[in-house]
């Protein structure tokens, strides 16, 4: 009897630490907040509240041929290196191996297309809103 009521105790414990966690999420995300949506394939939305206070610099994406961008604008974590890309209101990492010359960085990605936008001013403060939004497991899913 002692070990179904600790079966049934771990349960419920096991349930409200997870229901706990997506509260987490969920009150992060959402219409008045920052991010207005989340996704993991797709990346984030800012509010434009957020976008007017980060105040993001874009360099606008051509063709698909290498990206030169102010080192400045590379996030780094753990071993590699990232931008930030924008696309159709969409912030998602994008990892890159950089070339760095001076102040520059120069990389190619298929990640990266024509009419994307890279930010090159304040990334970190996205990264930052990233690891808010998803957990600082998102660097140990790196590849």
């Amino acid at each position: 009897m002692k070990h179904l009521i600790l079966i049934a105790l771990l349960l419920f414990a096991h349930k409200g630490f997870a229901e706990e966690a997506e509260e987490g999420k969920k009150g992060r995300v959402g219409p008045g907040k920052a991010v207005v949506e989340a996704s993991e394939k797709e990346g984030l939305r800012l509010s434009e509240k957020a976008l007017k206070n980060l105040e993001l610099k874009f360099q606008s994406v051509e063709g698909k041929s290498t990206l030169v961008v102010p080192a400045a604008s590379l996030v780094h974590f753990q071993d590699f290196s990232a931008v930030y890309r924008e696309r159709a209101g969409w912030f998602k990492m994008v990892e890159v191996e950089p070339v760095i010359r001076g102040s520059s960085a120069s990389f190619t990605s298929k990640d990266i297309l024509p009419g994307d936008h890279i930010v090159i001013k304040n990334s970190g403060l996205i990264r930052v809103i990233d690891l808010d939004v998803f957990g600082p497991e998102a660097d140990a899913c790196a590849d």
